[in-house]
């Protein structure tokens, strides 16, 4: 499924406390044959503002600095975190996705509502074929997790955790923030207002209303890739450095069509609607948050970098509100 996101879903489920991711991997997009690179090249540029990590819109007096930000610390992020100070400085206000209240209150939602991981219809066993459920107690074994546990978690959340490679879940367990952790501090230490763009609660009310059906078949559509999880994750912090955010969505697609290519025409729907569930979505709500709290403000919004680009993408639904957009050094 629409892994990049699942991945950035996982850190930000993970406890808080900076720890740095350790995998290895391979950049797989750097390894494609020309004939793929060319076919993703094409993909990625047919989507609006593809690449940048940071634009400013500006309107009518109203400034904001958008920042696509990755969940996970790399100490890559510590330059251009430092080269954003003066953008911080200069905001009247700061917007993230969650602060520490929303992430504490997330926290505080899985040690209490069971429910919100576990479910309490047929288990993953009674629902998969024995060779998938084999092969997915093979795989979150190596990611700490007894068979006997994940076959009672909600597929949703199995999907998640599956789309983090096992290098990166000791990163998981004791916390994993990133550029946007980053910028959250440094706001705090100047003193600057910081606010949430949505409430601790949207991603479980989003997969909420995902069916059980359908959560299965996101299970079944990550199995076959598992093994890549570690490139994958490798690919995603790639494509992030060189600011070619767009790039990780596709490639993400376009590699789960490869492994199921008998699967295309319903792997290009899923991965439409996930994009509109965890994505398009979100950015629409937020757009409207911007529209109450921009004019005649200065703010700095930092998101995840896969609410970018695209139709109904952060930086496109600003134009439409009447925004010009300038890229801005990163």
């Amino acid at each position: 499924m629409f892994r990049s996101a699942l991945a950035a879903l996982a850190l930000l489920l993970a406890p808080t406390a900076t720890t740095a991711l350790t995998c290895a991997g391979e950049d797989m997009i750097a390894a494609l044959p020309p004939a793929d690179r060319a076919e993703l090249d094409a993909a990625t540029e047919a989507a609006p503002y593809p690449s940048g990590n940071h634009w400013r819109a500006v309107k009518d007096g109203s400034v904001i600095d958008i920042v696509g930000t990755m969940h996970i610390y790399d100490p890559r992020m510590d330059a251009p975190a430092e080269r954003l100070l003066p953008v911080i400085r200069a905001a009247d206000a700061i917007y993230l996705e969650a602060t520490d209240k929303e992430m504490e209150a997330i926290q505080s939602a899985i040690a209490t509502r069971p429910d919100l991981m576990v479910s309490t219809g047929p288990t993953l066993p009674e629902r998969l074929s024995e060779p998938e459920w084999q092969a997915l107690s093979a795989a979150m074994t190596e990611r700490g997790v007894p068979p006997f546990i994940a076959a009672k978690m909600q597929p949703w959340y199995v999907s998640v955790l599956l789309s983090m490679p096992p290098c990166a879940m000791g990163a998981m367990a004791t916390g994993a923030d990133g550029l946007d952790h980053l910028i959250g501090e440094a706001a705090k230490a100047e003193g600057k207002p910081l606010h949430a763009l949505e409430p601790y609660d949207t991603i479980f009310r989003i997969f909420g209303t995902i069916s059980a059906e359908e959560q299965i078949d996101m299970l079944r559509t990550a199995l076959p890739t598992v093994s890549q999880s570690e490139d994958m994750l490798r690919t995603m912090m790639e494509s992030y450095f060189r600011e070619d955010h767009r790039q990780i969505m596709d490639f993400a697609r376009l590699a789960a069509i490869r492994a199921l290519p008998d699967q295309a025409e319903t792997l290009n729907r899923d991965f439409a609607e996930m994009e509109e569930a965890l994505v398009y979505g979100r950015n629409r709500a937020w757009v409207e948050i911007l529209r109450d709290a921009a004019p005649g403000k200065t703010l700095l919004v930092a998101v995840g970098a896969g609410h970018l680009s695209g139709e109904d993408g952060l930086l496109s639904l600003l134009e439409r509100e009447g925004y010009s957009l300038e890229r801005r050094p990163f």
